[in-house]
């Protein structure tokens, strides 16, 4: 036992003086090193080092930061793809794939294209007659997708119902084509439209439950994306004015609308997405770990675009509050419906300006409020902060200049037409559309519970329903709905496509219900479908991790659609 143990001592002490060896010659190593560092920049006089080190502070600083930035725009994942796919193999291996998605992209476009039909390349000499005018107007309508009221098989897209309303904002419009609120001392009448717009907005969105310190105003702008532009512009801006932020950071769920991205992008706010809870939710919980000094925007969804869910505003918009910062509520899909979903019976979680720390919302009234497309309503808590999203000009040549969003000139037939839309129907009228939602939003969810193998994604508040499954390709079941007509928007993360349900295709529920039976039992039956049509389009670009190449098709995609068709196609 003694020789044991002397043994172990022996490998310790050598092993301890091999390490301390080791150690020795490094010293010797990095203090030679430091030496004839020291040495030669003992040649430069001390202002020349003090200067050079600030200087190279200053730029690894700004690199770091501008890494830092794009990473909260794009991801570390996809910088290190961004370098990987410049090196020669990987890029030819990259394009070549690329090429194949775009041959069936361009075979999809081909198809909507009218041969018959020539395109117009320049300003013709002679203009047309009125009638021949109108009659190309018409044909030109041939290769788009026919839908009648109640029989509409589009998901959402179609809102308004009923001709009489088409034709009494048609004639509104009409009667307000040359208007334009810019131009305020012209057509007074539109602006205090647009104001009145703002008022029935706000009203039927918690603005009546609020205490007189808070004074609920907006603005009208062109749609949804513009609206939450101007909302994160402004909480921007105002954050700035409060704080000093100069370096501004936005949270939002991964389910956000896209226009945040695009805020984020516009307005160079570093942005921070964070996925959503089993429930599909953004987590309060989760919100905390982000918030900090630079943060001037929380966002709240009610409902979220892709499943219907309303994120717990309560909870978010308290915590905002508490670190005095901004919180964004997006209802530009429910704000003239979830009111009325409360109304009904349903239940609804508080989303609006009833929910102290609120501080803007979004609400589309080209949507459940069944205006003319072109319209929506921005909204804040306070005249304070949306000062911040006008635009003044006090040095112009042209004179003062003032614009309240992001257009300067505005359709004010729009506003009309909107204003018209809101006084026409009324709280009954939107009572009734929604009641027909509602009630095709139960049918189509105890349908979907009926088909083996689909299941719905979280818990929809109202008429917009998320259908997944793990059992047959999801994409392939939406390629063959379109097969019968339908047009359903297809999501990701998960797989997943969703039907919004309106007022214009709420009576044709059963006949979706059972084209949506057989199209999964045609895909169960045949798994090959799922190499076909778009299925395979969503399914590479949900599984390919390089994100930049997803970027590339979608923008190849654009740029597809922005072009007149090829030459062959042209008289």
């Amino acid at each position: 036992t003694t020789r044991i143990v002397d043994r172990r001592c022996r490998r310790r002490r050598s092993g301890m003086a091999v390490g301390f060896a080791a150690w020795e010659t490094a010293r010797r190593a990095s203090k030679s090193v430091l030496d004839g560092a020291n040495a030669r920049l003992g040649e430069h006089p001390p202002t020349t080092l003090v200067l050079a080190t600030v200087v190279g502070c200053y730029l690894l600083g700004k690199a770091l930061r501008r890494l830092d930035v794009l990473a909260s725009r794009k991801g570390y994942r996809y910088l290190f793809f961004d370098v990987v796919t410049k090196l020669p193999l990987i890029k030819q291996i990259k394009e070549r794939e690329k090429r194949k998605v775009l041959v069936e992209l361009r075979k999809t476009f081909r198809k909507q294209d009218d041969p018959d039909e020539p395109s117009i390349r320049s300003l013709p000499n002679e203009g047309l007659p009125a009638r021949e005018t109108l009659q190309r107007a018409i044909s030109r309508k041939r290769t788009d997708v026919s839908w009648g009221y109640g029989e509409s098989k589009c998901s959402g897209t179609v809102y308004m119902d009923g001709k009489r309303h088409e034709m009494l904002v048609a004639d509104v419009y009409q009667s307000f084509v040359h208007a334009n609120p810019l131009h305020g001392e012209v057509w007074p009448s539109v602006v205090k439209m647009e104001n009145e717009i703002v008022a029935m907005t706000a009203s039927i969105l918690g603005a009546d439950k609020l205490s007189e310190d808070r004074d609920v105003c907006g603005s009208m702008t062109s749609g949804g994306s513009e609206s939450i532009l101007c909302a994160v512009k402004a909480s921007r801006d105002y954050m700035e004015q409060q704080k000093g932020i100069l370096w501004p950071e936005m949270i939002i769920a991964e389910s956000a609308h896209a226009a945040f991205w695009k805020a984020a992008e516009y307005f160079r706010i570093k942005l921070h997405v964070l996925k959503v809870n089993e429930d599909y939710l953004l987590d309060a919980n989760t919100v905390r770990k982000y918030l900090n000094s630079n943060t001037v925007l929380v966002v709240a969804s009610a409902p979220s675009f892709p499943h219907g869910v309303v994120d717990d505003v309560v909870k978010i918009a308290g915590m905002a509050k508490s670190k005095g910062i901004c919180c964004h509520v997006d209802c530009c899909l429910g704000g003239f419906c979830l009111p009325f979903v409360k109304e009904l019976g349903y239940p609804v979680p508080p989303f609006d300006f009833s929910v102290d720390g609120v501080t803007s919302m979004s609400t589309d009234t080209h949507k459940f409020g069944f205006a003319p497309k072109g319209t929506s309503v921005v909204l804040y808590s306070s005249p304070d902060i949306r000062m911040h999203q006008w635009t003044s000009v006090v040095d112009w040549t042209g004179g003062l200049y003032i614009s309240p969003s992001m257009a300067g000139s505005r359709p004010g037939a729009l506003i009309a037409a909107c204003w018209a839309s809101l006084l026409h129907l009324g709280k009954d009228g939107y009572m009734e559309a929604t009641r027909k939602i509602m009630v095709g939003a139960d049918k189509l969810k105890e349908g979907v519970r009926n088909i083996d193998g689909l299941r719905i994604v979280g818990d929809p508040v109202m008429g917009c329903i998320a259908v997944m499954s793990n059992e047959v390709n999801i994409y392939a079941v939406g390629d063959m709905l379109k097969e019968h007509g339908w047009h359903v928007n297809v999501l990701q993360k998960p797989p997943a496509f969703h039907f919004c349900i309106t007022a214009a295709n709420a009576e044709g529920i059963e006949s979706l219900l059972h084209d949506l039976k057989v199209a999964v039992e045609t895909v169960h039956k045949d798994p090959g479908l799922a190499s076909e049509g778009t299925a395979p389009i969503y399914g590479m670009a949900s599984a390919v991790p390089d994100r930049g190449a997803v970027e590339d098709i979608l923008a190849a995609a654009q740029d597809m659609m922005s072009r007149l068709p090829a030459l062959n196609h042209t008289t």
